[in-house]
């Protein structure tokens, strides 16, 4: 919110100075959290004695998070020239949009337990989905409360899927490859995010002519992946894998 101000306050340059406020996370971790290193158990050092072991499952998970990564960020690059270009608003709401879609995710970020339970073995392609049907909203529906309302909804969807991965890395390696493959799951899912305007924006002027802009068709894609992801049951096949190791 603070960062709307002051992108309204003058242009949306100055929307970047809200990264000072990181300046004051770090002095919060400095003065609160410890720095003294603590006693390893036998267990640990055992452990760290231990070689990491990484399988094909956490390539696997890592290019689903690549594929929603690279949804994601089709809101991220693309909402504010969307709402400007549609006359939808100003810069002030432009930039609204970043922080609804922020909220959606801390809301839904509070019941991805419970979500994860329900969803067991379908809460990425929920995730999806999500994508998909707040994107159509927003390329179908031309209105700034449409736009919102998408935005809360793409929040959600992160929250949900960003929720549930490195659950499903865990489950899928031991103890002492988790971090390894965490790092592995974000160096590639980052990737994801970095390509979405190289492969999403060209794609969308290709079929431009048939009616799509690039919310619509992002939407199309992020249905049609949920659809892939239900058939080949990738978190089913995931979390039963981990039941026989």
């Amino acid at each position: 919110m603070g960062g709307v101000q002051l992108a309204a306050s003058s242009n949306w340059i100055n929307n970047y100075w809200i990264y000072l406020f990181s300046l004051l996370i770090l002095l919060i971790v400095f003065l609160l959290l410890p720095f003294e290193t603590g006693i390893a158990s036998q267990n640990d050092t055992e452990a760290a004695n231990t070689k990491i072991h990484l399988n094909k499952s956490v390539f696997y998970s890592a290019f689903w998070a690549f594929l929603i990564m690279l949804l994601n960020n089709v809101l991220n690059n693309n909402i504010s020239l969307f709402v400007m270009r549609e006359n939808l608003g100003a810069t002030r709401q432009a930039a609204l949009t970043s922080t609804i879609s922020l909220v959606g995710g801390m809301i839904c970020g509070l019941f991805v337990g419970k979500i994860g339970k329900i969803f067991r073995y379908s809460s990425i392609a929920l995730s999806i989905c999500l994508y998909g049907i707040a994107y159509f909203l927003i390329g179908l529906f031309h209105s700034l409360l449409i736009v919102f309302i998408g935005s809360f909804i793409v929040g959600a969807a992160m929250s949900i899927a960003m929720g549930q991965f490195p659950y499903l890395i865990f489950l899928i390696v031991d103890v002492n490859s988790v971090s390894m493959a965490l790092g592995i799951y974000v160096a590639i899912y980052s990737v994801g995010g970095v390509v979405s305007p190289l492969i999403i924006n060209p794609l969308t002027n290709l079929v431009s002519h048939l009616g799509f802009n690039l919310f619509s068709l992002s939407g199309l894609l992020a249905l049609l992946l949920t659809l892939i992801c239900l058939l080949v049951k990738f978190q089913k096949s995931l979390v039963l894998a981990a039941k026989k190791q």
